[in-house]
């Protein structure tokens, strides 16, 4: 029978790279391997096939035993699924609610049973430019609210959101007491700033990710991403301009129009 190779304790995280497993380690050889699969998988390195039993024993230097387990925990969670005479497969879960209105993000994360938390990447003040002056109808030089967030379910990110908030000084010093790790942004505006959204518009349309947005939502490869550009209201004025980028495989669009049958309705 194989054994795992000892660590080597300079070995790379980077995605693709096959991280040895540790002998020294008092957690099981499964365990450590379902780990780094996780984070493989996390990182989109399967997108497009999920190695045999045989390869990853190979890889690994571990018993088919021992790769037979950490499949089967992956499995229970989710990640993958096994299809007859066919292999194992990546589980693609994708967020079917609606990403238009006040809902949202974290709505969507949650009701779809994962879970939602967000990484705050810049909260301050500061100009508001000229894209979101325009949106926002006032000035590039006055003083808007910044916030910026990467949006994770279950640990995978999922969108990289930047906001430009027309609050006045006030509003400024309360909006910061609130938590910006999860939840909903609309949430914290109404409770600590009494503003209260209550319609917006979106544009939608594919682009391309520069490289510090690919670091930070780590897209699969040949995955593509889409911008969300809005404008949020309370009471007819603009309060937030936002450009979100999502990563395609995270989310479903849908649409319906005319007649449809009463099954199909709500």
């Amino acid at each position: 029978m194989t054994t795992a190779r000892q660590a080597n304790p300079h070995a790379s995280a980077q995605p693709g790279a096959v991280m040895p497993l540790d002998l020294s380690d008092p957690m099981p050889l499964w365990a450590q391997l379902a780990g780094e699969l996780r984070r493989r998988l996390s990182s989109g390195d399967f997108d497009e096939r999920f190695p045999t039993e045989a390869q990853l024993a190979a890889d690994f230097g571990v018993s088919r035993a021992t790769v037979r387990e950490a499949i089967r925990r992956l499995r229970s969670e989710g990640l993958l699924e096994a299809r007859r005479g066919s292999g194992t497969f990546v589980v693609h879960r994708q967020l079917d609610a609606p990403i238009l209105g006040t809902s949202g993000l974290a709505h969507a994360i949650t009701a779809a049973g994962l879970v939602e938390v967000s990484k705050v990447l810049r909260v301050e003040e500061g100009p508001a430019g000229e894209a979101a002056a325009r949106a926002l109808g006032t000035e590039s030089h006055k003083t808007v609210q910044w916030v910026e967030r990467v949006r994770y379910a279950d640990g995978e990110p999922l969108a990289l959101d930047r906001s430009a908030l027309a609050l006045d000084a006030a509003q400024r010093r309360a909006f910061l007491r609130g938590d910006l790790t999860q939840g909903s942004l609309y949430g914290l505006l109404e409770a600590l700033c009494g503003v209260r959204i209550t319609g917006g518009s979106e544009q939608l349309r594919a682009v391309t990710c520069n490289q510090a947005e690919r670091r930070l939502l780590r897209p699969g490869r040949g995955e593509g991403v889409f911008e969300v550009e809005r404008i949020a209201y309370a009471a007819g004025r603009p309060v937030e301009w936002r450009r979100s980028l999502v990563r395609g495989r995270g989310y479903v669009l849908g649409a319906t129009w005319g007649m449809l049958p009463p099954a199909s309705r709500g």
